[in-house]
């Protein structure tokens, strides 16, 4: 994961661990600002997901004749949302994996 970075507005707000919390962590604080990040990731991909997999109901219910009815999403944006969720995925355990690596060479055997 990377350096301690300037957070926005919405992260602040949605942090499962606050501010505070984060300060009085003493060596835990970087880990506590990895589950946060790790926690609205994860949030944002199974919001992805959702939407994607609920396409299908509204494949079976969309009727073109009723222009009040939600048309699905195309199968290019479906392709677009799931492989931006797995890159998203791929990114997140890069980092934990990096994270892992620094923390590890840290410690002598």
């Amino acid at each position: 994961m990377t350096a301690h970075r300037t957070l926005s507005p919405l992260e602040q707000a949605y942090g499962a661990f606050s501010d505070s919390t984060i300060q009085a962590g003493g060596q835990a604080a970087p880990l506590m600002r990895d589950l946060n990040r790790v926690q609205q990731i994860v949030a944002g991909v199974g919001a992805v997901l959702r939407i994607v997999g609920g396409n299908t109901v509204v494949e079976d219910e969309h009727d073109p004749s009723h222009p009040d009815t939600m048309p699905p999403l195309s199968k290019t944006t479906q392709h677009v949302l799931i492989t931006m969720a797995a890159a998203i995925c791929e990114q997140l355990a890069d980092d934990i994996e990096t994270r892992a690596q620094e923390n590890n060479a840290e410690v002598k055997p």
